[in-house]
């Protein structure tokens, strides 16, 4: 032996910088959408955006990236990087000799970044919301006597309607009376347990989360609506 570490796995390098996410590969998974959304909008040919994507994430599960240049510790901003340079690896592999220079120079254009950091915040805050509503629906089915996801998927489809409509109708799904005060109780809870979901879900993607950057992760991904209310303020 030469008494030199191998290197870490993919998987130790995510658990050790987000120890929080405790399987690796299934987390990265939840924002593939977001990852090809975003390869979509640097590489505008949807051939090579498919090959990027499918090759970042054979590079992600079998060699693993390095990541010490984490933009303030955001688990988003190291993959949205380890995708460009994927980007750029693949159209300089494709032509080698004569590259593509327009397409190589696109990836670098501010406006070019600057919309494809748009889609993939935009679909990352999908992905991110999508998770929490799959955690509010496998608890209701898990837990017996909650109705979260079922009373704020009634709330939301029509948020302007009567609490005495929406009981009604939660009263016929669940096959058994609720008045109006109970469903405003259940709603009250629902959002709020809702609201912790994001919280949750928000501080596995932070390396070192704290109140402020939170709150500047909430507010970038325009997420503040759902939790503010709920958010501890200082006494």
């Amino acid at each position: 032996m030469n008494g030199v570490d191998p290197p870490k796995s993919v998987l130790e390098q995510i658990s050790t910088c987000w120890p929080s996410i405790r399987d690796p590969v299934q987390f990265v998974m939840r924002y593939a959408r977001a990852i090809r959304k975003y390869v979509a909008a640097i590489v505008r040919d949807s051939h090579d955006a498919d090959e990027v994507a499918q090759d970042f994430l054979v590079r992600v599960f079998e060699k693993g990236f390095c990541p010490e240049n984490v933009s303030r510790g955001r688990f988003r901003d190291y993959l949205r990087s380890a995708v460009r340079f994927v980007a750029i690896s693949h159209l300089r592999k494709k032509r080698p000799g004569e590259l593509n220079e327009q397409a190589l120079s696109q990836l670098t254009q501010p406006e070019v970044e600057s919309e494809a950091e748009r889609t993939f915040t935009s679909e990352w805050r999908a992905c991110l919301l999508d998770r929490v509503w799959q955690s509010v629906e496998q608890l209701e089915r898990q837990t017996d006597g909650n109705l979260d996801y079922t009373v704020l998927k009634l709330h939301v489809a029509d948020p302007t309607a009567h609490s005495d409509r929406q009981a009604a109708e939660l009263s016929r799904l669940v096959g058994r009376e609720i008045r109006a005060d109970a469903f405003r109780k259940q709603l009250s809870r629902a959002r709020k347990r809702f609201a912790q979901q994001i919280v949750n879900e928000v501080r596995k993607t932070l390396q070192q989360p704290t109140a402020e950057s939170m709150e500047d992760e909430l507010i970038d991904l325009d997420l503040m609506e759902y939790v503010r209310e709920f958010l501890k303020r200082p006494e």
